[in-house]
């Protein structure tokens, strides 16, 4: 690692708070969303003033670059990195070593997340067979993940095949919408079809089950290729 960035022992030394603030950072910047405090706050379900306060104890730890917009430092960025990557090595270890169900696993790798030792993270991940993605789809940090080009459904075209490549993590956070996902179908490896679309819904098939509908929430949240 650079010299700058944060060692396993000064990881450990970090409040959560700034493991949680910094990860929702990094998955808002994922989806392309220019990070604002208020975002962050909704993203938490914790006041603004919450967010603000946590935002000014990081910038004073040297994670997070704060003007317009919130940036994670490169040690920031390194921090937030980890603990998504921890994430998704534990949402497979659950659910494929495990055997959890779909629903369980984000709430459960939630509580694994900040404390789990490299030793261990590598240990998973060599028992996984060293996936690239998380069980969303998702990358993981730091692995040999190759980027693809891949678009949401209301982008695609009417009437084409395309293969589920990922679920973004807003959708994965609730548990409820994973299971009705998974009942349907949706979910990465599985295969889909837009038979219509408007700016509000769009109507779909998939291997599971023949035309119904996805509201824009949705849509916007499942990528495919």
């Amino acid at each position: 690692m650079a010299k700058e960035l944060l060692s396993h022992e000064e990881m450990e030394k970090l409040p959560s708070s700034f493991y949680t603030q910094a990860v929702a950072i990094f998955h808002l910047n994922e989806v392309g969303i220019n990070v604002k405090q208020t975002r962050v706050a909704e993203w938490l379900d914790v006041s603004r003033a919450n967010v603000s306060q946590i935002t000014g104890r990081m910038q004073n730890s040297g994670l997070i670059k704060f003007q317009d917009n919130l940036e994670l430092t490169d040690k920031g960025l390194h921090l937030a990195k980890t603990v998504a990557r921890r994430h998704r090595i534990v949402e497979r270890f659950l659910s494929e070593i495990l055997g959890l169900p779909w629903e369980k696993v984000y709430e459960e790798a939630a509580k694994w997340e900040n404390i789990l030792s490299p030793t261990t993270e590598k240990a998973m991940l060599s028992l996984l067979g060293n996936p690239t993605t998380g069980l969303f789809g998702n990358p993981i940090p730091y692995s040999e993940y190759k980027k693809t080009k891949i678009l949401n459904l209301l982008d695609v075209e009417k009437d084409k095949i395309y293969n589920i490549n990922k679920i973004t993590e807003e959708l994965k956070r609730d548990s409820s919408m994973i299971s009705f996902l998974q009942e349907n179908k949706i979910i990465p490896g599985s295969r889909i079809s837009i038979a219509d679309s408007n700016k509000f819904s769009i109507t779909v098939s998939t291997e599971h089950k023949k035309f119904f509908g996805l509201d824009q929430y949705i849509a916007e949240r499942v990528f495919v290729n």
